[in-house]
């Protein structure tokens, strides 16, 4: 069985040229070396500065990604809109229509501001009853404008 420190009364600095003048071949490998205490403690004081200013640039991260989300938020509501507007080809307003009523032909009609038919649909029977503008067409036909 092998001892596990060779040479161990010699001092630490000579050991290496004694293996190598000892030994029956050199060959070059990967291994664990151990740390000393002092490199252990050094090595925690690394990583706690190596984890502070991980910490630093995660919080810096996510203020930045907050702010470009809350940039980029209105645009994707707005791009949404755009592309429900182009499915329905046109846009959902709240404006004044007409209204026109035929009690011959027992349609209603709605007229947008620019005079586009917006909806037809069957008059009500309240709607049946004629008002005075109603009354004021339906006399004023002459039967050469029909």
């Amino acid at each position: 069985m092998q001892p596990d420190v060779m040479f161990p009364n010699d001092p630490v600095e000579s050991r290496e040229q004694m293996l190598r003048d000892n030994c029956d071949q050199i060959e070059q490998r990967s291994f664990t070396r151990s740390f000393s205490q002092d490199e252990v403690y050094a090595r925690r004081a690394e990583l706690e500065q190596v984890s502070i200013q991980v910490a630093e640039l995660e919080d810096e991260l996510a203020q930045i990604r907050a702010d470009i989300k809350g940039r980029i938020k209105p645009l994707l509501e707005r791009r949404g809109k755009i592309l429900d507007e182009l499915k329905s080809r046109g846009e959902w307003v709240t404006a004044d229509t007409f209204k026109f009523v035929d009690v011959e032909d027992g349609t209603a009609a709605y007229y947008s501001g620019d005079g586009y038919k917006i909806e037809e649909r069957p008059i009500t029977p309240e709607e049946r009853q004629r008002n005075i503008i109603q009354a004021t067409r339906f006399f004023n036909r002459t039967g050469t404008d029909d």
